[in-house]
């Protein structure tokens, strides 16, 4: 016995007309006639007969009508195989993602779907890619970032990562640099090409298409780190460069999609990562910044984010970046080695002056008083370093333009540090190879 065919529609002249009437008052209020005198009942009793033709045929499609089909879907010569495996065949590639309209269609063809093109026809000599994401209304071939960052409503840029091999550096203890350029890899022209042409076929008429490798912000990082008593130094430091460069990698890796296109890396990120590393009791200072070297056109500068209180965030970075590990400038003293230093500062700020700004200013000037990197103690020091009050003020007063008095009041831990001069009053002494955890709150007024 034939399986019974399902009534695709069992509707019919009555009901079209039924339920076009019951939407009039919806759509067209104004229309209250709704005799079959009306000129506009009759073209709705016209297209329910039309309708009503239409699905009576749509539950009768013959076997002409599906090779008819079958020869839209994919070749107009097509006349062979069983029509039933032939029909199964042709409704499975029509599910298949083929057409490029979404973000995420883009995404999809230009890694997995390429990928296994790749695959199926041995085309060794161009790289798989490990990640593919879709920037639409850009235009990221343009020459500059200003030009890369305008609105372009027919444009659609796809930034590709290839898959590559990780270097695996062996870092100083010091200051640690990145694996270098293969920690920012880059697709050649062959594969940017090769997947333009996959995407070309599978793009909308009117999409003007482009196929681009990354754009990277190198980050730079600076930190002071308190080592437990029992943890090696070299080894601590190794950890840290190791880290911040898992953190930071642009490549997927041991379940890890690798850092997110656009996200900004904040300060909270940094911490978060370090303090998971043995051996590390805390983290007393975390600086990031961001350079470019002047030949790298792939280069960008990612720009700070900072707080109203004058405290770093952390960088930003735009949808079509990807930050890369560029070096670290790491500070390791043993945690019995470090003492705290809390500065209430207090001063008034000139008129219009900008109190973000301002603050921003106060403890930069501030930091270069306390890190072992710029003119403050570190493990390093030979000598006992005397931090006078009054030198403090002074800088704060140059850097800050300010002309009205400053009070600044120390609480030292331990509280013997703090100590006073008959000439030049307070000032913190720190011992040789003491360093200072410092803290900074500013009251303006």
């Amino acid at each position: 016995m034939p399986l019974q065919l399902p009534n695709l529609d069992d509707r019919r002249y009555n009901d079209l007309v039924t339920e076009a009437l019951a939407r009039i008052p919806t759509y067209c209020p104004e229309w209250t006639n709704h005799n079959p005198s009306d000129p506009g009942i009759t073209l709705v009793e016209l297209f329910a007969y039309l309708t009503d033709m239409l699905l009576y045929r749509l539950n009768r499609v013959t076997d002409d009508n599906r090779r008819k089909f079958l020869k839209l879907l994919g070749d107009p010569e097509w006349d062979k195989g069983e029509l039933h495996d032939e029909t199964r065949k042709a409704v499975l590639g029509v599910r298949e993602r083929y057409r490029a309209v979404t973000r995420d269609d883009y995404e999809f063809l230009s890694r997995e779907s390429f990928n296994s093109f790749l695959i199926e026809s041995a085309q060794s000599s161009v790289n798989l890619v490990a990640r593919a994401h879709c920037v639409p209304q850009r235009n990221l071939e343009a020459g500059t970032e200003s030009e890369r960052l305008r609105l372009r409503p027919e444009h659609v840029s796809v930034v590709i990562v290839p898959a590559t091999e990780r270097p695996n550096p062996t870092p100083p203890p010091a200051i640690v640099t990145g694996p270098g350029s293969g920690a920012a890899p880059q697709p050649t022209p062959a594969q940017l090409g090769a997947v333009l042409a996959f995407l070309d076929d599978r793009r909308m008429l009117t999409t003007k298409l482009h196929v681009v490798g990354p754009f990277y912000a190198h980050v730079s990082v600076q930190v002071v780190l308190a080592r437990k008593v029992d943890a090696v130094e070299k080894d601590l430091a190794s950890a840290v460069a190791a880290s911040l460069s898992d953190l930071l990698d642009p490549l997927p890796s041991e379940g890890r999609k690798g850092w997110p296109f656009g996200r900004k890396v904040f300060l909270s990120d940094i911490y978060e990562t370090l303090e998971t590393i043995p051996g590390l009791d805390f983290v007393a200072d975390v600086m990031l910044s961001s350079e470019c070297a002047a030949d790298d056109d792939k280069c960008v500068v990612a720009d700070p984010i900072w707080h109203a209180d004058g405290d770093l965030i952390g960088l930003a970075l735009e949808q079509h970046h990807l930050p890369v590990f560029d070096k670290a400038d790491i500070v390791i003293a043993p945690n019995t080695a470090f003492l705290t230093v809390n500065l209430l500062i207090s001063a008034s700020a000139p008129a219009g002056a900008a109190a973000d700004v301002l603050k921003r200013t106060i403890k930069s000037t501030v930091r270069r008083f306390f890190h072992p990197r710029l003119e403050g103690p570190g493990p390093a020091t030979a000598q006992p370093t005397n931090i006078f009050v009054s030198d403090i003020e002074v800088a704060i007063k140059t850097a800050g333009g300010l002309s009205g008095a400053i009070q600044i009041v120390a609480d030292c831990v331990p509280s013997s540090v703090l100590k006073s001069d008959p000439d030049r009053g307070l000032y913190i002494r720190v011992d040789a190879g003491k360093v200072v955890d410092w803290r900074t709150t500013i009251e303006l007024s």
